[in-house]
């Protein structure tokens, strides 16, 4: 027995032979079939089909996401502008003006150009030489449009928080929302109450306050 383990160990080719194995060869095996890699032209026009259904499936839904998303920040943004300015007018006990214009100076009705929310020391709605700027924000993308009837050129704040017109009057009333998808659940309205109170509503919700996009 050890010279028989010996031999294998001193004559490994004779032992490799001892092991070789025939593996089949498809000439004399004709039944196995051979496939290269790759698709067959059915297969290659089924993968086409189903990507041209996800992607007619998928593309409406992704431009509504991207429409959502938007309206959601611009609205929740505005809302905290207006808290913004009223908790400045209650911090430093003075009126506080948001206007629909840039850091120069308040400019039409336009809401969606861009706004900029100021201390009102005269108490005339416009951004005199001196005045405090409190914050500037951008035009809206998307061509998005912010319409008020009742804010169409400002919103002033005083120290307790209440939402005052030029003559001292109070002020409530909303802003219209809208993206290219118009009027309807999809816009949104930002109610403003005479006590300052903030919320946001979809735009035809029961106590929106509004009806139509404002343009």
């Amino acid at each position: 027995m050890a010279d028989l383990h010996w031999s294998r160990w001193r004559n490994p080719q004779k032992t490799a032979n001892t092991l070789n194995i025939q593996l089949p060869d498809a000439r004399n095996y004709p039944h196995i079939a051979v496939r290269a890699g790759g698709f067959t032209l059915i297969e290659l026009m089924i993968t086409i089909a189903i990507v041209a259904v996800i992607a007619m499936i998928g593309i409406p839904a992704m431009g509504d996401f991207i429409l959502n998303n938007r309206i959601r920040s611009q609205s929740g943004d505005l809302m905290l502008q207006l808290a913004h300015a009223r908790s400045e007018a209650m911090r430093t006990a003075s009126r506080v003006t948001i206007c629909p214009g840039t850091s120069g100076g308040c400019a039409g009705s336009a809401w969606e150009s861009g706004w900029v929310a100021f201390t009102d020391t005269n108490a005339n709605t416009a951004l005199d030489s001196g005045e405090t700027i409190i914050s500037v924000s951008n035009a809206l993308d998307g061509n998005n449009t912010l319409r008020s009837a009742a804010f169409s050129t400002y919103i002033s704040f005083r120290h307790d928080g209440g939402s005052i017109d030029i003559s001292g009057a109070g002020q409530a009333g909303s802003f219209s929302l809208c993206d290219s998808r118009g009027f309807g659940t999809d816009a949104r309205a930002i109610v403003i109450t005479v006590t300052g109170r903030i919320k946001v509503l979809i735009a035809n919700a029961a106590g929106s306050g509004i009806s139509n996009c404002g343009i």
